[in-house]
């Protein structure tokens, strides 16, 4: 009877671990490709350079260990794979913060994420968003509620 017990009291305490928190999926961001920075303005992500062709691409540097940003929204993605600076002679399409914000009915003020990390005054090339996830404040990490872009 008291292995029965020692048991239940294992699996009850096991699951109620799970049940402090309402939102127990953990958010860790696929970043194994580096994030292309055009021309200082527009982040995109590598697959960009193979759909254009060479002879536009003026200047390019990788940066093997530079993130994008020093404040990181999830801790658990605090490593980076590296940043591609280039400058490019190509139009893209393109998203501003201003436009994603109030497409989602946020302040055009609030902050955007790209792979869970902060960026400011930088427009996001509309072919390399792979997903878009608003994460709502929980006034212990976030005060205000924020777009997290996901690029690949």
């Amino acid at each position: 009877m008291k292995s029965i017990l020692t048991i239940f009291l294992i699996l009850l305490l096991g699951t109620s671990t799970f049940a402090q928190n309402q939102n127990s999926r953990l958010s860790i961001m696929k970043a194994e490709k580096p994030i292309l920075i055009i021309n200082d303005s527009i982040i995109g992500s590598i697959d960009l350079l193979n759909k254009i062709s060479s002879d536009k691409i003026e200047e390019m540097n990788v940066f093997k260990e530079r993130k994008l940003s020093s404040n990181c929204l999830f801790i658990e993605n605090e490593k980076s794979a590296g940043i591609i600076i280039a400058n490019i002679n190509h139009e893209f399409k393109l998203k501003s913060q201003k436009e994603l914000n109030l497409f989602f009915r946020l302040n055009e003020e609030n902050n955007i994420y790209v792979n869970g990390y902060l960026i400011e005054n930088k427009n996001i090339s509309s072919e390399s968003i792979v997903g878009i996830k608003l994460i709502k404040a929980d006034n212990f990490r976030l005060k205000k509620p924020v777009l997290n872009i996901e690029i690949e």
